[in-house]
């Protein structure tokens, strides 16, 4: 089967293949959202695309995607490969931290 993720940096999606098959009209994984952006709205595509499997194995770029949209940064390692809105959120957190810390430094 054949999975396809957009690299934003790139503007193209990466192509995945591994020797998995799904049925015509099977039903496909339930994607699992992170609770930040669960239930809004306007979750963008690459936030709420299903995670990559593990033995898919890289095929190369295409203008445009083949096969099943996912998520790949789901799994992933780096803070870079992070969605912008999971990115968003560690920033925020850092920030509070920061401001409680030079907070309990004056009192």
């Amino acid at each position: 089967m054949l999975y396809s993720c957009f690299d934003a940096p790139r503007g193209e999606y990466k192509i995945f293949q591994d020797d998995s098959q799904r049925p015509a009209n099977g039903d496909l994984p339930v994607p699992k959202l992170s609770s930040l952006i669960a239930g809004t709205i306007g979750v963008p595509a690459i936030d709420a695309g299903r995670p990559l499997p593990s033995g898919a194995e890289y095929v190369g770029y295409a203008p445009n995607a083949h096969g099943m949209v996912v998520n790949c940064n789901l799994g992933m390692s780096g803070f870079g490969d992070m969605s912008p809105t999971v990115s968003k959120a560690i920033g925020i957190g850092i920030l509070v931290l920061a401001v409680y810390g030079a907070f309990k430094l004056v009192f």
